[in-house]
């Protein structure tokens, strides 16, 4: 029994591993990244940063910061996602709220030009995730394969088709930069910065599935054939769980540059260091039958580990911006190839090893160029700031739907309560389509993802 358990463990793995295994683990989430002005400009901030939050978008501003500076920020996460399963569409939603960014900025007394550093906590992917979807399939029922792995050699089931499915799917968690940056002025006008990034992070997915016998189809109570085997045919519903919960740790560097064309222009540029990273999974699992006779049989929770690395690609950043009177604009471009990832070590998926995985990923996943966009007014009178922004997140997979491309729209709006401190708000929102198909179901379910966030953040400088 040991051994089938094993078996079986082995073969649930496989079944999930389009959610948690081979090139998806490089994309789980959204990263939006941090602080209320930067996003409210749709990212576009590579070409200013000159507040705390240039930790993230670009070291090399801290040199522009000229008094100490405190940074607090908060963020409260939307999720709608409509799924349409066997032509029914079911509407989800839930909301999260966490911490944004913590910081502190501390300028070094020099001779000439600067020197500036900056620590903090910065929660730059949101892993949040829900999904629920049900509807009768006429084709297909994913309980056989599971009824297999325990039954007794001389025991089948005739339940392989016209079964109503129910799936919920809840998704929680993000992951955090431990930051270490710092910036100098190597001449007039013209900053070089690094950020070291201790990236920690964890994600808990919980999976439900159901198959019910609502039409008591499947009403046949057990029989003997002439060859021996007995044939289950009476279920009433099977309710299958999983739980993986994965923690994530890597070390990475970010470098900027930054350079000052008097008053008007600003460019600046930045690279990120390939990032390994390593992710511990702990996965569990256990489901019931329940038959027309009342009659049940459970499995007990089966936990197991799970321990391997991911490589992401170098990422590159260019960004400039531009003052004209009360007005700043501002434009960033994010170059990734995504087809030079790689798993370090075998991925958690039965039969498939970091040889065939990383072709796969090479055959499949392709360079994205991400554009933001941002646009920012100042309001003398009342001391204030508005701003807008808009910014794009191309599929990485080759052959995607146009629709499954990320497009965000931002606005933002700032307030100086005195000459120390401001208070910024902003509101981003975002829309795509991914189209889903996973081998407990068997057919694709069609997911409209709505995502809208809003972010406050106090700055004091002193």
């Amino acid at each position: 029994m040991y051994k089938i358990i094993l078996i079986f463990v082995a073969l649930i793995v496989f079944f999930s591993g389009t959610v948690q295994a081979q090139e998806s683990v490089f994309f789980w989430g959204r990263e939006l990244g941090v602080g209320s002005r930067a996003i409210g400009m749709g990212g576009a901030y590579i070409g200013v940063a000159d507040d705390y939050t240039a930790t993230y978008w670009n070291p090399a501003g801290l040199g522009q910061i000229r008094r100490m500076e405190f940074n607090l920020g908060f963020s409260h996460n939307t999720l709608n996602n409509d799924a349409t399963f066997m032509g029914n569409e079911t509407e989800n939603s839930n909301s999260f709220s966490r911490l944004n960014s913590l910081g502190f900025v501390f300028p070094i007394p020099t001779y000439q030009g600067s020197l500036v550093f900056g620590v903090g906590l910065n929660k730059v992917r949101d892993f949040d995730n829900i999904l629920q979807f049900e509807g009768y399939n006429e084709n297909w029922a994913a309980f056989p394969d599971f009824f297999d792995q325990v039954a007794p050699e001389n025991e089948v089931t005739d339940v392989v088709d016209n079964i109503h499915q129910v799936q919920s799917i809840n998704e929680e968690g993000g992951l955090n930069h431990y930051s270490f940056s710092g910036s100098v002025e190597m001449q007039k006008d013209f900053f070089l910065g690094a950020s070291i990034n201790f990236v920690r992070g964890k994600d808990d997915y919980n999976m439900q599935f159901e198959e019910h016998d609502r039409n008591n189809l499947h009403n046949t109570p057990p029989y003997t054939d002439d060859e021996g085997y007995t044939h289950i045919a009476d279920l009433d519903y099977w309710i299958y769980n999983q739980n993986i919960i994965s923690k994530f740790s890597a070390t990475n560097v970010k470098l900027g540059a930054l350079y000052r064309m008097g008053r008007m222009l600003r460019l600046g540029a930045t690279v990120v260091t390939p990032t390994t990273i390593q992710i511990k999974e702990n996965w569990s699992d256990e489901w019931v039958e329940t038959y027309d006779d009342g009659t049940t049989f459970e499995t007990p929770p089966e936990p197991s580990e799970y321990d391997y690395k991911i490589q992401k690609p170098y990422a590159f950043g260019f960004g400039a911006s531009l003052t004209v009177l009360n007005f700043l604009f501002s434009a960033d471009m994010e170059f990734q190839d995504w087809s030079q990832a790689k798993f370090k070590t075998d991925p958690p998926v039965a039969g498939m090893t970091k040889a065939n995985t990383n072709f796969r990923i090479q055959e499949e996943l392709q360079a994205v160029q991400k554009l933001h966009l941002g646009a920012e007014m100042y309001i003398p009178i009342v001391r204030a700031k508005v701003r807008a922004g808009y910014f794009t997140e191309p599929s990485p997979y080759k052959y995607a739907e146009t629709t499954e491309d990320k497009q965000f729209y931002s606005a933002g709006a700032s307030l100086m309560l005195d000459k120390q401190v401001m208070v910024d708000l902003a509101y981003v929102r975002g829309q795509w389509q991914e189209e889903t198909i996973d081998a407990l179901t068997n057919a694709p379910t069609m997911e409209d993802k709505k995502v809208q966030k809003l972010l406050g953040t106090v700055s004091i400088r002193f």
